[in-house]
């Protein structure tokens, strides 16, 4: 089709053409049809000449953190007879998480004359500034004549994906204290391998169903499950308050962020402890406990799709409460009043060391208007710019080295790397 330049020069073509015929000169009538020959001759440059195949794409890597580099590489082939002229690329991205799409279009980029059954491969790098699936595709080859009066557009290749895990910081893990029932559990000396039955307890999600002892559960009227596991680590658990209600239009977007951010480097820091860990969030979802490189690339896959979403921080945290899990719980939550704040209550029998990192508003931390505590052994660490986890979790680990357990050692950057 015709460029806005070739229709410009086709419209003046025929008002030249209109202009000779009506005062009869020739040389209006020479430059009009002179005029109009460039515009067909440049709409059959464009139909004729060849353009390039999309034989493979690929993304390396596939997994990339925020701010990571991710490269899209084409492979391109010329099946004609003929050689190629000079070509534009330019390929779709779009953006997803779970409730917002964004879509754009890469940088052009001009590719020389490829010859007959020749290849080309052609890499550009994937903007990874948000968190989110990224699909690229399908490309799109522009040719043009030399005098840019007509252009083609061809959609070639196929799509493919990526998945961008929300930014991670380096931190040190939620701090062990002291009592802690279920993490300094007596060791039987027959649970020396964890393979023999050690005891019975309550049935919580995210257990096998094949160990549920009917005969117990039909006796105390609820679910027990047989206990394998001698519990040497410590079990985690990460709340992640995702209600959209308590987000402002102006600042909420990027303060969700790093509330998402928060709570991947929680989770990647208790991983790498050796933790037993899992994510719940205030929308209902719950990873269950895992503590391997594929049960962190689990809970990576769902922070990078999450959305500000409805939910309770009220119901997620009687959930909690009516567990019988024990160990340490983080709760990473954007606001909470009086009431929200009573609502930690439930888990003061169940964990033994709460903290609660509350993302709140510069001018509510500066008003003094943060609640001074939640329950009895809960530390609150407020953070008034998105930007400011990383010194307040600094100091709030700091302050508690004194009293923790030593740490396990330090799993491999494996956890880092899909296995």
């Amino acid at each position: 089709m015709l460029t806005p330049s070739g229709w410009l020069l086709l419209i003046g073509s025929a008002l030249l053409i209109a202009a000779g015929w009506v005062f009869g000169s020739s040389e209006l009538l020479a430059v009009g049809v002179a005029g109009t020959a460039v515009a067909v001759l440049a709409l059959a440059y464009v139909k004729v000449c060849p353009p390039l195949r999309a034989m493979s794409r690929s993304l390396k890597p596939q997994q990339i953190h925020v701010g990571s580099e991710c490269h899209v590489q084409l492979e391109l082939a010329n099946p004609s007879r003929f050689r190629t002229p000079v070509l534009r690329l330019a390929d779709e991205i779009s953006f997803s998480t779970k409730n917002s799409m964004s879509d754009f279009r890469s940088p052009d980029l001009l590719v020389a004359p490829v010859s007959s059954g020749d290849r080309l491969t052609v890499s550009y790098r994937l903007p990874t500034e948000e968190r989110g699936r990224a699909i690229t595709g399908p490309l799109t080859l522009t040719v043009a004549d030399p005098l840019s009066m007509a252009a083609r557009h061809f959609l070639v290749g196929s799509k493919a994906e990526a998945l961008v895990y929300p930014a991670v910081v380096p931190i040190k893990p939620p701090p062990r204290l002291p009592g802690n029932t279920f993490d300094a559990v007596r060791r039987s000396p027959m649970a020396q391998s964890g393979d023999e039955l050690y005891g019975l307890r309550p049935f919580q999600r995210g257990d096998d169903p094949r160990h549920i002892h009917w005969r117990s559960s039909a006796h105390h009227d609820e679910l027990i499950v047989r206990q394998f596991e001698e519990f040497s680590h410590t079990h985690t658990t990460v709340l992640l308050d995702t209600r959209s209600a308590e987000l402002d239009a102006e600042a909420g977007f990027e303060r969700f962020e790093a509330m998402v951010s928060a709570a991947a480097s929680i989770c990647r820091a208790s991983l790498r402890r050796g933790d037993q860990t899992r994510l719940t969030t205030t929308a209902d979802y719950d990873s269950g406990f895992g503590c391997d490189s594929a049960h962190l690339h689990k809970i990576y896959e769902h922070l990078a799709l999450v959305s500000p979403d409805v939910g309770s921080l009220i119901g997620a945290v009687e959930r909690l409460g009516r567990e019988h899990g024990g160990g340490l719980v983080v709760a990473v939550v954007a606001e909470a009043d009086g009431t929200e704040a009573g609502s930690l209550t439930p888990l003061g029998s169940q964990f033994t060391s709460k903290t609660v990192v509350l993302f709140t508003a510069a001018e509510q931390a500066q008003a003094g208007r943060l609640p001074p505590t939640f329950v009895p052994g809960t530390a609150l660490l407020p953070v008034d710019e998105p930007s400011g986890f990383a010194e307040a979790w600094a100091t709030h680990t700091a302050s508690h080295e004194e009293f923790s357990t030593p740490p396990f050692p330090a799993a491999s950057t494996a956890f880092d790397h899909r296995p």
